[in-house]
């Protein structure tokens, strides 16, 4: 019986292709493509969910040091982190130059990258905490715990499919966090 209904399910599945006029291999490639592309993100945002859990649960004197920083010195976190950005960027790269002749340059480029890496995840967790909070009280929802934290992980995350605002805001909240390392409270 479910081998019929497999086979009655492709047969129908490649006869509406061929009735619209479409390669229906083409059109399965391009329904494997969304689907891979939805796992993909399911799949980031519980990395990125699994990091903002860990660092809060083993740090949350810092976490709650650096999202007030992020909270009321959020430009001035951004200004310290374009420095920071630039500035290492640059370095990066000009090490990475060197590095082709010269093998010592280009490990100090890696450990820079390291550290600008570094810098930005452990950052991302505060940001995260930030925009939680800021989405529940918009929805006048009582909550400060790590639930706060994911929604606003989750929130952060979703900014990514939208192509050039939300990569711009993205882009904005990375470079603060970032600065939040400069940032002192």
């Amino acid at each position: 019986m479910r081998w019929k209904f497999l086979a009655l399910t492709i047969l129908s599945a490649t006869s509406l292709g061929f009735c619209q006029g479409k390669d229906p291999l083409n059109q399965i490639a391009q329904s494997v493509g969304v689907i891979s592309g939805v796992w993909f993100a399911i799949g980031t945002y519980l990395v990125v969910a699994a990091w903002v859990s860990v660092v809060s649960a083993l740090l949350p004197e810092w976490v709650n040091r650096k999202t007030q920083i992020v909270q009321t010195q959020s430009a001035r976190s951004f200004l310290f982190g374009l420095i920071v950005v630039v500035v290492l960027g640059i370095f990066i790269v000009v090490l990475g130059e060197v590095g082709k002749t010269a093998p010592p340059a280009g490990a100090l480029a890696a450990i820079l990258l390291l550290a600008l890496l570094t810098a930005y995840s452990l950052g991302w967790v505060a940001v995260t905490w930030v925009i939680g909070r800021r989405i529940a009280m918009t929805m006048n929802w009582e909550r400060t715990d790590l639930l706060v934290a994911l929604l606003g992980a989750l929130a952060l995350h979703l900014l990514a499919f939208f192509p050039v605002i939300g990569w711009a805001v993205l882009l904005y909240w990375a470079i603060v966090a970032v600065g939040t390392w400069i940032v002192k409270a």
